[in-house]
């Protein structure tokens, strides 16, 4: 009997892996159903957080489901990145259909009567799929027309997105984005949208002409603090600016906070620290750290106003990511306690001996977002 009974013991634990090799799978197939892709197009995550933010402040924006493939396809048509007509649409509209604006554009994409009648092929300028088809083929029209005078992918979306807002022609007769506050600022919008609220990995639409920067995760170089002043035209931030016109071309950006130190954000060789108010730049630059990129594409960064004896690095040494570098200061032509971050092209800085840079400078703010950092 004891012997018959470990027999059926072994047909019933037979019988039990059958069962289980049958069952799972079937499981699996039936959870599956359950899984779904990842969004490309959701807002950026930093840390954990949606960046992107609707148009109440508060919910996260998204590409509504009825037009995500008209969108998709206007994209392709545009030759533009997803992203860039999806913030175009939510920046014209805000997806309504029927918005019509004080001067009478019309629509989701907002054409004036004039160029709906050139470009909606007769469609009620109403209609959601006609106006993103039009807006497809207007952009792609615009694009080819300025096509020669970008130097790169990037340019190219920034003057496409320029002729859109104050027309081709102005684009042709600046060599680029036309110097009207209106018309940079739509780019700039557009630019920071579509990485925010339309990119879930957070990647500058058009990239950087500087070479490949592999996406991943840097150190914030002022945690907790706040963008007091971003990069490009600016007000002067002195008393007056007399003498100094290169104040009015901010270079970088100004962060002002609680954190008492600022940071190295990637892995990088100090290639010049200052030496306090008897450095020819102290004047300008206060205390200051130039460095580059210890890897690909070999960025050099620039640090400048920190406080009196508080560099805690010297030339030469290399730091890792999150290295505490100084305190923020307002030494040099500073207006409060704060550090100044910038981004120049290595193949145009100087930045082995004290020397302004006459050289290439980036937006910080797209890198660092790209690179996981979220700067407010």
């Amino acid at each position: 009997m004891e012997e018959q009974g470990g027999g059926a013991k072994i047909v019933l634990a037979v019988l039990g892996v059958l069962l289980l090799l049958v069952i799972t799978p079937i499981i699996l197939f039936l959870g599956g159903g359950d899984s779904e892709e990842p969004d490309p197009y959701a807002p950026c995550v930093i840390e954990g957080t949606p960046i992107g933010k609707g148009n109440d402040g508060e919910s996260t924006v998204k590409i509504p489901e009825q037009y995500r493939e008209a969108v998709e396809k206007s994209a392709d048509t545009a030759g533009l990145p997803v992203g860039i007509i999806a913030a175009q649409i939510q920046q014209e509209s805000g997806w309504n259909p029927k918005a019509v604006s004080p001067v009478g554009a019309r629509g989701i994409a907002q054409f004036m009567p004039g160029t709906w009648e050139e470009w909606g092929n007769g469609k009620d300028p109403f209609d959601p799929f006609a106006g993103l088809d039009a807006q497809g083929r207007y952009m792609k029209y615009l694009g080819d027309t300025i096509a020669d005078l970008a130097s790169n992918e990037k340019e190219k979306i920034q003057f496409t997105l320029a002729a859109y807002n104050a027309g081709a022609g102005n684009v042709q007769k600046y060599g680029g984005i036309p110097p009207f506050e209106e018309t940079r600022h739509y780019v700039e919008i557009i630019m920071g949208n579509a990485q925010m609220d339309y990119s879930s990995t957070c990647e500058a639409p058009g990239g950087f002409d500087f070479g490949d920067l592999t996406a991943d995760e840097w150190a914030h170089p002022m945690p907790n603090s706040r963008l007091t002043s971003p990069f490009g035209p600016r007000a002067c931030p002195l008393a007056s600016c007399a003498g100094m016109p290169f104040l009015l071309k901010h270079e970088g950006i100004d962060l002002a906070g609680s954190d008492p130190y600022f940071y190295a954000p990637t892995d990088m060789k100090i290639t010049y620290a200052s030496i306090g108010n008897i450095d020819k730049l102290y004047g300008s630059y206060g205390n200051y750290i130039f460095a580059q990129m210890t890897e690909a594409p070999y960025l050099v960064f620039e640090f400048h106003e920190a406080q009196d004896n508080s560099l805690l690095v010297k030339t030469g040494d290399v730091v890792k990511k999150g290295t505490p570098l100084g305190k923020p200061g307002a030494t040099g032509n500073s207006s409060g306690i704060h550090v100044h971050f910038q981004i120049n092209n290595p193949k145009t800085s100087v930045f082995d001996r004290p020397a302004i840079n006459n050289g290439k400078t980036y937006d910080p703010v797209p890198i660092l977002r790209q690179q996981k950092v979220n700067i407010q």
